[in-house]
């Protein structure tokens, strides 16, 4: 029985001599340090220290005397203390692991693909935290914006953001901040049929599977987020090539100019058209 708990401890964090004085404590109940070693088998003088540190993390208290008493925290405690710290390290990990990824993407790739829920809010996340100059944001879905609600409004804040909505607007759930939101309208007939009718208003066949386009954002026009569906499953480009985010972002910029702003900085209905370039 010892030492499975002993392993099951280790795996959690403990060090061998932790496991071993805090199951010995458990087991007993509360003891001093001659206790503590006949049971666990740590040597003595070891166990001043082991439980010195033990005490330091909260998993024991030390009750003063002569000789000096040792009380072991509830299980519970230890393990829920255990768990959280592993958590914390592993969500401290991935988000160290994907800076590092993203610095080494942006300095040997202008084109690079995102999978995974967390990795495409942490490159969203960091193409926020790099707007010099303006962000712009298309969303299809309105309904869905909130998982970015606290970046566009974060961004609002610092840099003119404006959001256009092609679908228009599905019921605001999170305020966005500053930002300002705009439905466009139709401006040229060759956009309105081959690029906006074809590839924002509805899924694209290819070779047999279906791609959905959800969001864009560009960061001034240097870098350039594009995410989607494929059959269902969420990925996205991130793109920091001039010829294609300056395209984007004019195409963008276009769709904005001859839009209608229903909601402007202030959060309030302004139905005023912006002007056209």
């Amino acid at each position: 029985m010892m030492e499975n708990v002993v392993r099951n401890l280790t795996a959690l964090g403990l060090k061998e001599y932790e496991a071993r004085v805090y199951a010995a404590l458990v087991g007993i109940g509360e003891g001093n340090a001659r206790q503590i070693h006949e049971t666990s088998g740590v040597p003595r003088p070891r166990v001043y220290d082991v439980a010195a540190g033990l005490a330091a993390r909260g998993f024991l208290t030390v009750r003063p005397g002569n000789p000096l008493v040792y009380v072991p925290a509830e299980p519970t405690v230890l393990v829920h203390h255990l768990k959280a710290g592993m958590e914390q390290a592993a969500t401290d990990a991935i988000r160290d692991l994907e800076s590092l990824s993203l610095d080494a993407r942006s300095k040997n790739s202008p084109i690079w693909y995102v999978q995974g829920e967390w990795s495409i809010r942490r490159h969203a996340e960091s193409l926020a935290a790099g707007v010099t100059r303006d962000l712009a944001v298309v969303c299809l879905d309105y309904r869905q914006i909130g998982e970015f609600a606290r970046l566009i409004a974060d961004a609002s804040r610092v840099h003119p953001v404006s959001v256009l909505l092609p679908n228009g607007k599905r019921g605001i759930k999170k305020p966005l901040g500053n930002a300002s939101l705009h439905v466009p309208k139709p401006f040229c007939a060759f956009f309105q049929e081959n690029i906006f009718e074809e590839v924002y208003c509805g899924p694209i066949p290819v070779d047999g599977s279906a791609f959905l386009l959800e969001y864009i954002f560009i960061a001034d026009d240097r870098v350039c987020m594009i995410v989607y569906t494929e059959d269902g499953v969420r990925n996205a480009v991130v793109i920091t090539l001039p010829f294609i985010t300056c395209v984007q972002r004019q195409f963008v910029n276009r769709m904005i100019a001859n839009a209608d702003c229903i909601s402007g900085p202030a959060g309030a209905e302004t139905g005023v058209r912006h002007p056209s370039t």
